[in-house]
């Protein structure tokens, strides 16, 4: 048996399947006295879900395990933290997936802590190399903060953007953008495969964050753009071209 890392996800070859992983996890941010960030409870495990749920989907993992860790009781906060999930789960179109966890019941906590892993299978990743002449496009605006809102906003990424990709043989990696920026995540994709990204004028801000997975970059054959460009409209902008 092999495992590695493949970016953000942990990988394991199991004799017929692959066996792929990612987690997330969030202090100090929440409702209780100690959070340095006062948002509704909820968000924090919406985004956590978000995030592990389009990294994995990304590369055509089939969702099949999830677990939260939660440092507080179950009543307010635990179940506050499930909820969102759950509402997640059911963006995504999975939310009859059993959620496992564990609470803090025995001491009384003054900070948010939370912590989730997700488990996904493939028989192989969805990761055809990118070439040089592809066009890296991004679908979605970045969006962080006070300006992000994950349920209804159109300008945002979504589980059928995604599929949509996912399933063009034209396309050849898809990667959700985070905290990190649009800017590095397709520097990366670009080293990964010993190539150069060059960027284009465009209108996005490429360089901050861009939250929990509001974007996702693809590096696509040029051929694939115009029937994606008609596809995502005014959600698709490109960012550049790698050499």
């Amino acid at each position: 048996m092999k495992t590695y890392q493949y970016r953000d996800l942990s990988v394991i070859e199991l004799p017929n399947t692959l066996l792929v992983t990612a987690c997330d996890s969030s202090g100090g941010v929440g409702e209780k006295p100690g959070d340095e960030l006062c948002v509704p409870t909820k968000y924090i495990s919406i985004f956590a879900a978000r995030v592990c749920l389009f990294e994995l989907l990304a590369c055509g993992a089939r969702i099949i395990g999830l677990s939260n860790t939660i440092v507080g009781e179950m009543e307010p906060t635990g179940a506050a933290l499930i909820a969102g999930i759950r509402e997640e789960l059911n963006r995504a179109g999975i939310g009859d997936l059993p959620i496992n966890g564990s609470t803090e019941e025995n001491f009384k906590t003054c900070m948010t802590g939370f912590g989730i892993f997700i488990m996904g299978m493939v028989e192989r990743l969805r990761i055809n190399p990118s070439m040089p002449g592809d066009v890296v496009i991004c679908i979605g605006k970045p969006k962080f903060g006070a300006a992000l809102v994950v349920d209804g906003d159109p300008e945002i990424a979504d589980y059928q953007d995604l599929q949509t990709l996912t399933e063009n043989p034209a396309v050849n990696e898809i990667v959700p953008c985070g905290s990190k920026g649009i800017l590095y995540e397709a520097a990366n994709l670009a080293a990964i495969h010993q190539r150069q990204f060059v960027t284009v004028p465009n209108d996005l801000n490429i360089v901050d964050s861009a939250g929990p997975a509001t974007t996702v970059i693809a590096s696509i054959k040029p051929s694939a753009l115009p029937g994606l460009a008609a596809h995502f409209k005014a959600k698709l902008t490109v960012i550049g071209h790698l050499k």
